[in-house]
This record gives structure tokens, sequence and C-alpha cells, in this order.
């Protein structure tokens, strides 16, 4: 039986032939991102200069990934119950074309049902490694129960990072982007001191905030 009937029977021997191959890259293939890609791309050092600012990231990245885990868990279950409730319709069918349709269905089913697996497992991969990174960057110096405590820092020195590399080439958006936010730090807190336990007294009210 050809499964691919939109493709030639030359064709669809190959692929009998390829069967193997393509199946193992179907599971290996990546789905999401890779250790390195988490590291060097998402937590890069301009994005997230301070080991707080990667922290907070980690720790929103893995909630996301939970999240959409739950959502897919549920699909999953609903896709289970309409597969038994299309086989039981299958069995009670005499019309032919219903039994083609319902066939279809059920092999369509079990189709979402395995590329559900392959998602979830991978979802469930990098949520482990968002806690591995979350583990080597907690080193004590930040606070990992309010995020608020160390943002200041983090987005400064990322504003900071960003406005070097700016030029006229930049469009007005941009240069608006990065200047709107770093002007109004620089206006309304006491810079005197640029290091992290300054910003977060200026945030608290207990230096000169600037009028």
């Amino acid at each position: 039986m050809n499964e691919f009937p939109a493709i030639s029977n030359e064709n669809a021997k190959k692929m009998e032939a390829l069967r193997e191959e393509v199946e193992d890259s179907f599971i290996k293939q990546q789905v999401y991102r890779t250790e390195a890609q988490m590291r060097y791309s998402v937590l890069n050092d301009n994005s997230f200069p301070t080991k707080a600012g990667k922290y907070w990231q980690c720790v929103k990245e893995q909630a996301s990934m939970y999240e959409n885990l739950a959502w897919l868990s549920f699909e999953y279950r609903k896709d289970k119950i309409d597969l038994e409730k299309t086989k039981e319709m299958l069995d009670n069918t005499t019309d032919k074309y219903e039994k083609q349709y319902l066939q279809l269905e059920i092999d369509k089913i079990k189709w979402q049902l395995k590329n559900a697996e392959r998602v979830g497992n991978d979802r469930v991969r990098e949520i482990e490694l968002w806690s591995k990174l979350k583990k080597e960057l907690d080193d004590g110096s930040f606070d990992t129960k309010n995020v608020e405590t160390d943002k200041l820092e983090d987005m400064y020195k990322s504003l900071l990072a960003r406005a070097e590399v700016l030029n006229p080439h930049h469009g007005p958006s941009e240069i608006l982007n990065v200047h709107g936010p770093l002007d109004t730090i620089k206006k309304n807190i006491d810079m005197t001191m640029l290091d992290a336990e300054h910003l977060k007294r200026s945030l608290n009210g207990s230096n000169t905030i600037k009028k």
C-alpha cells in the first residue's frame, strides 16, 4: 500500500527504502533549543549582563516550557479519547465510505499522538537544562526570590551595551528604545555609584532621588 498516495509509485518505493532513516531523523531532530543555544544565544551577555538577569530569564523560559507541556498534555489526553471513540465508530459502521473516513481519522490521530510524544519529551529535556543553568548561576550573590531586586542593574548594563553599538544607520525607533529607558534611569536614579548594591538602595528610596 502506498502510504503517501500524493506521490508516484516510484517515489513511494524510494520512501520505503528510506523509511528507517527518515523515521530516525524524525525522532532525533531538534525540536527546541540546544544547550549551546540556551547558554550563548538566549543568555548572551548583551541581553543579560548579570548572573541575576540570566537566572531570572532561565526562570521565565522554564516556566513557559512547563506551561506549554501542561497544555500539550491536555490535548494528548483528548486525542487518546478521540482515538478510542473513532475506533468504536469504525467497528460499528457498515458504510464503505464512512469506514474509509474513520480509518483516515484514526491514522491522523495516531500521528498527532506520536508527534505530541516527541514534542513533550523534548520540552522535558529543555526544562531540565534550564534547571541545570539556574543551579550554575545561583552563587548566592543575588536574590532568587524576587525578580525586582536585581533587575535595575541588569537592565542598566544591558542598555549601556546596546547604546555603545548604536550609530546613525539605526532607525529612530531603535535609538529611542535604547535611550528612552537609559536616559530615564540616569535622570531619576542617583548614579554616583554604579554597583548593584547602590542601585538596589536607590530603588528602595534610601539614596537621593533626583527631582
